[in-house]
């Protein structure tokens, strides 16, 4: 398949992209400075990161993921690989990250240094990588290599490298810019052996992540600007239907990919009950959230203290004010951008970038109990980061001594950004710090109450648990396994009948799950209230639980005597 109206085309697109786009060559670049910025860069992010190898594993999710799944444990074998590609853990089909997980416990055991050094070394490549392909399609190494070291210093991304579980962030980001590497070469020579390369690492990508549904869009931008695509002649600003019929139709395999993957996500997450939260609230409420969450990221690039694992989704806080303002704000930096678009095309890029692909985690489908998360900013970020220095670079450029200026000022955000990272990783060193880190920045934290709880509980500091569970309880009390975790701990301190209680409190509300009916008829039998605990089993027949025929023998032969 090779389309000569096609080829010409993208030739076109970069005689012009080559004028406007390639300065460095205008200016005699020497070679050496790419390979320099790339080193630097590399060398940096380690120094910045290395406090990362220091820390544990988390009790939160890197128990699902690593430190008691059992298939994990395994190593690479032929049963994991199987089940990595046919299960619905943990909400989620990423096959890809599976395997890079037992791909690690294969070298390194269950020693969280190996883990954590893989997920760095991930992250060094995603800003190398993001590096060499901004000076690809622009050739500018200088704004290159800030936009990729924003990308690899900034804090709001030390949670997508510091928790083990969250692998798939910065293993699916390596193959986002892979793409987009291969989607460059591609242009040069539109065809099918040049095309299947971009297919797969898609395909790679999406099955370590999802969240690379949004790239067949962020290639159409990069068409837009600096491949120039859409303009095949110099200065013309009308693309004729003909280039955009052509680009549209070349995105068409890729579309095809990401709406699968979408389907299979959904289908996972519905599986895993992710998608029916007892909070998740109107389809209005989840749209308001993800509008103010828009804005919100933003000041969190510009000012990112008081970070944490999780901040909780609560309906106080989606304020019609608070919406109103949210979306005038992202209406009018769009409406800006594109009036923008002939003077500066970089501005639709990156904040279209932006937009685009925060889209699948933004909330507007809630997936979970969290308004929004650090981690979800990996990769949308990177639009932002480009404005900003690509913004930066062109005022430095019309001022008298604009570029030392502007090279200071980057040198000392970069600095600050730094010490905040290298401080942001120490909460993660382990789940305590964490947890205690969370209570103390985010109000009403639910979650991290519970966390905290089970944390000190099984350091039988069950008074303290109590009181962390029931806060937590007061501020989120539709919570079922909260009701559950504080009838465990009621239990532990011998205090049955607070904890038959709670056991009734969380089978109440998930009548569904058989272990509440399992530990609320384990209350009962203690209590000595065999007829209450024959009937919790017999809910357990209901649920067709393997558990549910032995209980109740049991109970038959102890009546018996």
């Amino acid at each position: 398949m090779r389309d000569e109206r096609g080829v010409k085309c993208a030739e076109r697109g970069r005689a012009s992209s080559s004028l406007s786009a390639h300065p460095s060559s205008a200016v005699g670049a020497k070679k050496w400075y790419l390979p320099l910025a790339l080193a630097l860069i590399a060398v940096i992010t380690v120094a910045v990161y290395r406090g990362v190898l220091q820390n544990g594993f988390i009790d939160y999710d890197d128990t699902d993921y690593i430190t008691v799944n059992m298939i994990v444990q395994q190593g690479l074998t032929m049963k994991g690989l199987l089940w990595s590609f046919s299960a619905f853990h943990a909400g989620n089909w990423h096959p890809i990250t599976w395997l890079s997980h037992m791909a690690d416990v294969e070298l390194f055991s269950l020693n969280p240094m190996g883990h954590h050094a893989v997920s760095l070394l991930l992250h060094v490549a995603n800003a190398v990588l993001l590096c060499f392909l901004l000076q690809q399609i622009t050739g500018l190494v200088g704004r290159s290599l800030v936009v990729a070291l924003l990308f690899a210093l900034h804090p709001l991304h030390v949670e997508s490298v510091a928790w083990a579980a969250e692998r798939k962030d910065v293993l699916s980001t390596l193959f986002w810019l892979l793409t987009m590497i291969s989607y460059v070469w591609y242009t040069r020579r539109p065809s099918v052996k040049r095309y299947l390369p971009v297919a797969a690492l898609f395909s790679l990508g999406l099955m370590a992540k999802q969240m690379l549904v949004t790239l067949p869009f962020i290639l159409l931008l990069l068409d837009y600007w600096p491949l120039n695509r859409f303009f095949p002649r110099q200065g013309e600003y009308t693309p004729e239907w003909a280039e955009i019929k052509f680009l549209l139709t070349e995105k068409t395999p890729l579309l095809v990919l990401a709406v699968t993957s979408s389907l299979v996500t959904l289908l996972a997450q519905s599986s895993g009950g992710a998608l029916s939260q007892a909070d998740a609230g109107s389809t209005m409420l989840n749209i308001g959230n993800g509008l103010i969450s828009y804005v919100t990221y933003i000041r969190n690039m510009f000012w990112p203290v008081d970070l944490a694992f999780f901040y909780p989704f609560e309906t106080a806080g989606v304020t019609p004010l608070k919406v109103a303002g949210a979306a005038v704000v992202v209406a009018a930096v769009s409406v800006f951008v594109v009036m923008q678009r002939q003077k500066s095309p970089y501005l639709v890029f990156g904040w279209f970038w932006y937009l685009i692909t925060l889209l699948p985690v933004i909330g507007f489908i809630r997936v979970g109990s969290q308004a929004m998360a650090d981690r979800y900013t990996y990769v949308p970020l990177i639009g932002l980061f480009l404005v900003v220095v690509w913004g930066v670079g062109e005022m430095a450029s019309r001022w008298r001594n604009g570029l030392p200026l502007a090279a200071g000022i980057s040198i000392a955000t970069l600095a600050m950004l730094s010490v905040m990272t290298i401080t942001q990783i120490r909460y993660w060193h382990s789940s305590y710090d964490l947890y205690t880190h969370a209570l103390a920045v985010v109000d009403r934290n639910w979650l991290a109450h519970n966390n905290m709880a089970i944390l000190i509980a099984q350091q039988y500091r069950y008074n303290e648990a109590i009181q962390h569970l029931q806060e937590s309880l007061r501020i989120n009390p539709v919570q079922p396994a909260g009701y559950r975790n504080l009838g465990n701990t009621y239990q532990a301190v011998g205090n049955t009948a607070a904890a038959i209680g709670a056991y009734r409190e969380a089978a109440k509300l998930n009548p569904d799950d058989a272990e509440n009916h399992i530990r609320l008829g384990y209350a009962y039998l203690i209590a000595g209230s065999l007829e209450l605990a024959y009937q919790e089993y017999l809910q357990l027949l209901r649920l067709k639980d393997s558990y549910a025929q032995p209980l109740l023998d049991s109970i038959r032969r102890s009546e018996k005597k």
